[in-house]
């Protein structure tokens, strides 16, 4: 039985992958459960979703540090119950990643160079716990923007068949997102805006006076947040680095307390929500806070 992470990888779970066609020009072991694809070309074979025509995925490099082969490989037979298990860790990054389908030429039509993508993912799921840890989840189109996700949840189960139904047991203990622009909206506001008879301009200032709409009578705390959020947005053309959005809650939250998000510095009291941009402005939001 092969031992290694590229073997378990060409016999577990390659097979199992749907494309029409598969390949990588070399290969290489990470310890057990990790490899190192480079040149790798999938072709996806056509379906509604594709438009009727298959596409090609180019990925330059991808490293496998750890992958759950116990569970992505095929079920020994054909029960329910071994379908049902879902991966409880993952870390896995893909390096200039190209395509020729309409998603990957969709910004083009914006003025915005075709250029590659990086994908990372890092989670883990404790499975006596049933907590979910995202440690990352990162999206980098090169040279433009890029967007990171952090997340810890309890109550999460690994059964796949119980994902909708548990879902309000869910509870969000923390997370991070960070928006960082590098060009990307520079480019694509003013062309999206004058497709639909606007202007960059006006859709900027739409929002921030929706922003300072939602901002008035909130309290300091709050105010900060909406501050560094109308900063970010009110420097679209060339921010001052990237925007961090964190929630803390002082107590887990579910899905019931998204209904609250209206109520005066719900934001910051119920779902701890802190929001940090180098190029914050004081009464940048206005709404005259309290």
């Amino acid at each position: 039985m092969a031992q290694d992470g590229l073997q378990r990888f060409e016999r577990d779970v390659k097979p199992q992958l749907e494309f029409e066609k598969f390949t990588y020009g070399s290969a290489s072991a990470l310890g057990p459960n990790g490899f190192v694809l480079n040149d790798v070309v999938a072709v996806i074979p056509a379906s509604e979703q594709t438009g009727g025509k298959s596409s090609t995925v180019k990925i330059v490099k991808v490293t496998a540090e750890e992958l759950d082969f116990e569970r992505l490989q095929a079920p020994k037979d054909k029960s329910a119950k071994d379908k049902d298990d879902m991966p409880r860790f993952a870390k896995i990054r893909l390096e200039g990643m190209t395509g020729d389908d309409d998603i990957s030429n969709m910004f083009t039509a914006y003025g915005i160079p075709r250029v590659p993508a990086d994908v990372t993912l890092d989670y883990r799921l404790d499975t006596d716990h049933k907590v979910f840890t995202l440690n990352k989840l990162e999206i980098v189109l090169q040279g433009q923007a890029r967007t990171e996700l952090s997340l810890i949840l309890d109550g999460v189960s690994d059964k796949a068949s119980k994902l909708d139904s548990s879902k309000d047991d869910v509870r969000l203990r923390t997370s991070t997102l960070v928006l960082d622009d590098t060009g990307l909206l520079a480019k694509l506001l003013p062309v999206m805006a004058k497709q639909n008879g606007a202007t960059a301009e006006m859709w900027v200032a739409m929002a921030l006076a929706s922003l300072g709409g939602f901002a008035n009578g909130q309290g300091p705390d709050s105010m900060k947040a909406f501050d560094a959020l109308a900063s970010y947005i009110g420097d679209w053309k060339a921010p001052k680095g990237p925007l961090r959005l964190t929630l803390k809650p002082p107590k887990t939250t579910s899905l019931d307390d998204v209904a609250k998000i209206a109520e005066p510095n719900a934001l910051t009291d119920i779902f701890g929500l802190t929001v940090a941009y180098a190029g914050t402005r004081a009464g940048a939001a206005g709404g005259g806070g309290k």
